[in-house]
């Protein structure tokens, strides 16, 4: 879905700006988003809609990026 899509450039993108890895930048975002042991490919809609979030907030508030 484009929504995982989504969650996965900007994973990369913060994974790039903060020098870690992806995975774990994808952990972070997990436990940000409330969905620590879940995959992404089995979310919902609106838990990827909190993932997504996370991310934007994590741009925002820590690397200056915007990542909407």
């Amino acid at each position: 879905t484009a929504q995982l899509a989504k969650v996965h450039a900007c994973i990369r993108e913060l994974a790039k700006e903060s020098g870690t890895t992806f995975d774990d930048m994808k952990n972070i975002i997990k436990k940000e988003a409330g969905l620590k042991d879940k995959s992404f490919a089995d979310c919902s809609k609106d838990e990827l809609m909190f993932a997504i979030e996370a991310c934007i907030d994590l741009g925002k508030n820590y690397f200056n990026l915007n990542l909407h």
